[in-house]
């Protein structure tokens, strides 16, 4: 059971505090601006292992609200070879530049009806 404060719906669970701050800092940003800060970060990106990469979801589609999140999907290079392929510190990387939570998603992993359903929507940043 979650104990409330004297506030109406509000929550004072440290767990629930916690998701309220940070939706409270939601960030409302254009794909344009997505697209160039994730272009200044390419060469942070690409010696993480990352060959390509392009933006899909609502934010491609413009239908994004300030709280979604930004999907993103990758290429990377093979497994053993240098450099080698880092899926959290490229997610902090596009993170920390755009200050969107970011959803990682690799093109050798998607099963074929995932693919074919993101396709429409993917822009190319590099």
């Amino acid at each position: 059971m979650t104990a409330r404060d004297d506030r109406p719906g509000r929550f004072s669970h440290p767990a629930l505090m916690c998701y309220y701050a940070a939706m409270s800092d939601v960030r409302d940003i254009t794909l344009e601006e997505i697209i160039a800060k994730l272009r200044d970060i390419a060469p942070a990106i690409q010696a993480e292992g990352v060959t390509k990469l392009a933006v899909f979801g609502s934010r491609a589609r413009g239908d994004a609200r300030p709280d979604s999140d930004l999907d993103v999907l990758i290429d990377r290079t093979a497994r053993g070879a240098s450099p080698p392929f880092d899926p959290f510190k490229v997610q902090h990387l596009i993170e920390d530049a755009t200050g969107l939570q970011a959803q990682i998603s690799m093109r050798d992993l998607l099963k074929p009806r995932i693919a074919e359903r993101i396709a429409e929507d993917l822009i190319e940043v590099f």
